[in-house]
């Protein structure tokens, strides 16, 4: 699993890894009610890209359900911390 690791942060500058630990306490803060809350929210809070903010949650344990609500929109839950 370590190497894994290593081999996806090859090339990641050191001051980039701050930022995206803080979009991932964002997200979680905000997602831990349990409420859906709109792609839009999560793109003014979080961060533009918060997609893969979900893909760094989901590959660290945490469970997000995701909803289409209309054409192009969706909503996102957590599901377990």
């Amino acid at each position: 699993m370590a190497s894994i690791w290593a081999a996806m942060t090859i090339g990641v500058k050191e001051y980039d890894m701050p930022v995206k630990l803080k979009n991932l306490e964002k997200l979680i803060a905000i997602l831990k009610d349990r409420k859906w809350h709109s792609s839009d929210e999560l793109a003014a809070n979080v961060s533009f890209r918060f997609g893969h903010t979900i893909f760094e949650a989901r590959r660290k344990g945490y469970l997000i359900e995701k909803k289409q609500v209309a054409h192009n929109q969706f909503e996102y839950r957590l599901l377990t911390e």
